[in-house]
């Protein structure tokens, strides 16, 4: 399965995450965040953050009850984007880097 799905919990709680799998008992998520509208002042646009679902477990995957899940659709295209920018775990080095062959020196 594992495809991006944005899922409403019984609990009022928005989370974005891969499913790697759903059965009638339960829903197994992959690098799950919470989405939480915030907004600096009234008037203002709203603004998604996301932050881990649950920051203090040992692995990525959870599961949930699939009874717990309220609805489900796919990400709009500036969630998924954002999402995948924040779960990518490919790293690209910048020229600007300072490594050993490039260490300035002090002149004496």
């Amino acid at each position: 399965m594992s495809e991006v799905k944005v899922i409403r919990l019984t609990t009022g709680e928005d989370i974005i995450a891969k499913i790697q799998s759903q059965t009638s008992d339960h829903t197994e998520m992959d690098k799950a965040f919470v989405i939480i509208p915030t907004q600096k002042a009234p008037g203002q646009p709203v603004q998604l953050m996301m932050t881990p679902y649950m920051p203090y477990a040992d692995k990525d995957t959870i599961k949930i009850r699939t009874a717990n899940i309220v609805t489900s659709v796919d990400p709009k295209r500036e969630i998924l984007a954002s999402y995948q920018q924040n779960t990518s775990r490919i790293l690209t080095p910048r020229s600007e880097l300072i490594t050993e062959t490039n260490i300035p020196t002090l002149k004496k």
